[in-house]
């Protein structure tokens, strides 16, 4: 367990990447992304809270007034910013940044000038006052009189080297206009016609039933007439006449029904698949916004470096409004950490006989199946040396490791290899964001990086989330399936090369002879199996390289549509998703970074049998989206002998919750996906989990919402902004004693 003064290090750690993507979330809404004002509010939030848990009143007063400006904003008339909100806002984001940077010195920034903009602000947003320029006007205005505008209150000279990142004159236009990057309106028209035409359709197919109905009456009629039990001999030739006739009635009406239907069949496929045209056509946007946020943020990172950095972007593409809302902050993640990590000062790229401007280029490129993103800088790439010594406490004979096989720790959570704190990072976050974001959209992260010359990141993402082309393959029981952009190729096994390190497959056709790991996909998913000669193998990229595995069979790629991994009644960290199959029976679809990640441990790391006996410890679920709460709260539960699982959000809690039900939950209530109060509903639905004492830790700890708390049964509602330790304490002790 971490102690306070770690946590309160890690939140201040954390706070210029915070602050960072703040202020772009703004400059971006007063540029008409309206949906950034939401995740900005979130972002406060969770700032809010953190700070108030860990005591640090002034950082939690500032998000505080921060977050009642943005409410005010969302709630406002026209809900369109003025010269005053953009100024409070952004000289919070700036004095946020100064407090972390600077902890322990509040009493030299002023502090009381920045609170005083916040609230009047607040205060003309409430009252509907439109004096200022309106977001149309301010942007220019902040670019061209800087000077002239009714700057934040300065704090101090040192906030010239953490300030926000302002709007660029310089900013080139790419391609069409923000409003036009957005994703088309969803066509009214359209859509109500195919409601109708649908609609019309289901009521034929009521007809068709009731026509399925007579005909099966009649059937039984027929059953009734060949009963060879109840008739004399005398009879039998009239019974067969009846017999005919019914049958070629039945035939008849039978035939008619299966015409129709086909028909009907056809027709309500043709317009269900028009239905989702023009939903897909609605939901996809082109690249050039984001692209344009990309090289804003790049210049705005090597201003605030003091880097002379040339930030060239280039390529577009089509994606799916989802895929481009988690691949923008991983990209951005990628463009500072390459400007402050990568690109080196003036005076050691001049001893390198580099030319004095370094370059960070992102280029997009678009496929069939996929959108690849690469990110390259010239810089001196990834400090291997750097990176052994950072995880030599924690990796057994990690000096034995070859660069390659260092690579995935660069996506380990909390890893960096800085020195020192920078305004962007070193905070030990960034390369795991961006892994944890492509992941969730069933991308893939690649990483190749020379000493010296600098690091190219490869990002693959599919252009859309309702559908995939992906490779059928078997392994052992299972039917499984891996993405199309992770395969390099299918290969016969000629042999198998037996190494100390385990199996390995020599790549045909290589100058260089390339081994790569071999393992069976069988022996991963749980069953018995080693690679053999004459079993087909797949090749497939990870993060650092290449390894294979032997499979059963393989068929050819073909897109499917797919049922994402988080909206399924059960979880596997190996399966992302599960894909129906026209036989009625599913493919299962793998993630290929965690099929790797869970291939490379050896025989030695699995639990022995003592380890993996039930433990007698209760076990805690902590629900909370804010890391450094969370963080502090499991630290505080394990010291109380608990064992604790924990969730960033409610759904994922709910599904730990069903999973292994705990013996006690401790969960906030805002939280993106599902709420607190959602989630603790759902668990007094389940008879397993209905007895469950749950303890509300929030900053919304109003009436209305312990009211709802108390309906439903939870022990305790505690306020984030009077968090007493012991009171937690002595309320978890209570409660596991009367489970």
């Amino acid at each position: 367990m971490r102690s306070r003064a770690d946590l309160v290090a890690a939140f201040h750690r954390a706070m210029p990447d915070r602050v960072a993507q703040a202020t772009d979330l703004w400059l971006g809404y007063e540029h008409g992304q309206a949906g950034n004002l939401p995740v900005l509010r979130r972002l406060l939030h969770t700032l809010k809270g953190e700070a108030h848990m860990l005591e640090l009143l002034e950082c939690g007063d500032l998000a505080e007034l921060a977050e009642s400006v943005i409410d005010a904003a969302r709630s406002s008339r026209g809900g369109r910013p003025t010269q005053l909100t953009g100024d409070s806002i952004l000289g919070a984001l700036e004095a946020l940044g100064l407090l972390s940077a600077s902890p322990g010195e509040e009493t030299a920034l002023d502090l009381e000038g920045v609170k005083a903009t916040l609230r009047a602000a607040h205060a003309a947003l409430e009252g509907g006052d439109a004096r200022g320029p309106t977001a149309d006007e301010l942007a220019p205005r902040r670019r061209d009189q800087a000077a002239e505008s009714v700057a934040p209150p300065r704090l101090d000279r040192a906030a010239e080297s953490v300030a926000p990142p302002r709007l660029d004159a310089e900013l080139p236009a790419r391609g069409a206009p923000p409003d036009q990057a957005a994703p088309a309106a969803l066509d009214a028209a359209a859509v109500g016609a195919l409601v109708q035409e649908l609609q019309r359709l289901h009521g034929e197919r009521e007809v068709l039933q009731r026509r399925l109905r007579e005909a099966q009456r009649m059937l039984r009629a027929l059953l009734v007439e060949i009963d060879p039990r109840g008739a004399g001999v005398d009879r039998v030739a009239e019974r067969i006449t009846k017999t005919l006739g019914y049958g070629a009635e039945i035939e008849r009406a039978l035939g008619a029904v299966r015409a129709d239907w086909s028909s009907n069949e056809f027709a309500a496929g043709r317009a269900l698949g028009e239905l989702d045209e023009v939903v897909r056509k609605a939901s996809v946007v082109r690249t050039e916004r984001l692209l344009n946020q990309v090289s804003l943020a790049a210049r705005s990172a090597a201003r605030m470096l003091g880097k002379d950095v040339e930030a060239r972007v280039e390529g577009t593409g089509l994606l799916d409004a989802q895929v481009e809302r988690r691949l923008e902050p991983a990209l951005l993640h990628l463009v500072r950490n390459a400007i402050d990590h990568g690109i080196e000062p003036a005076d050691v790229r001049a001893r390198r006989g580099k030319p004095a401007r370094g370059t960070v280029a992102v280029t997009v490129v678009q496929t069939d199946a996929a959108v690849r993103v690469e990110v390259r800088d010239d810089g001196g790439g990834v400090d291997f040396t750097r990176l052994r010594e950072v995880l030599a406490p924690s990796v057994q004979d990690v000096a034995s490791l070859e660069d390659a096989e260092l690579v995935p720790y660069l996506f380990a959570h909390g890893l960096t290899t800085s020195r020192s704190v920078g305004a962007i990072s070193g905070r030990g976050v960034g390369l795991d964001v961006v892994a944890r974001e492509i992941g969730a959209l069933g991308g893939q992260v690649r990483v190749e990086s020379r000493p010296g010359l600098g690091t190219t990141i490869l990002l693959v993402v599919p252009k859309s989330l309702h559908g995939e082309e992906v490779v059928p393959i078997s392994g052992g029981r299972f039917r499984c399936a891996v993405p199309t952009h992770a395969v390099r190729s299918v290969v016969l096994l000629d042999e198998v090369l037996h190494t100390s390190d385990g199996p390995r497959l020599r790549l045909a056709g290589e100058a260089s002879a390339e081994l790569v790991p071999l393992f069976s996909l069988a022996a991963l998913l749980g069953d018995a199996g080693q690679p053999a000669p004459g079993d087909a193998a797949l090749v497939l990229h990870h993060a650092a390289g290449l390894f294979a595995v032997s499979v059963g069979g393989y068929e050819n790629p073909r897109p499917v549509s797919l049922v994402r991994s988080e909206e399924l009644p059960f979880t596997s960290p190996l399966v992302r998703g599960v894909a129906p199959t026209a036989d009625g029976e599913a493919l299962l679809l793998l993630d290929v970074e965690r099929l790797f990640a869970c291939a490379r441990q050896a025989p030695r790391e699995a639990p022995s049998a003592a380890a993996a006996a039930p433990q007698r410890e209760p076990l805690a679920l902590v629900v909370e989206d804010a890391p450094v709460a969370r963080e502090l709260l499991c630290g505080i539960l394990r010291a109380l002998g608990l064992r604790v699982e924990e969730a960033s959000d409610g759904r994922e809690g709910l599904a730990l919750a069903r999973a292994t039900p705990p013996d006690v939950v401790l969960t906030d209530l805002e939280m993106p996906y599902m709420g607190g109060l959602e989630m603790v509903a759902e668990l007094r639905r389940s008879p397993a989990l209905a007895r469950v004492p749950v303890v509300v830790l929030t900053t919304a700890a109003d009436e209305p919402n312990v009211a709802a708390l108390r309906g439903l049964g939870v022990r305790a509602v505690l306020s984030k902004q009077r968090f007493v330790e012991e009171e937690l304490r002595q309320i978890i002790a209570t409660s596991l004693g009367g489970a």
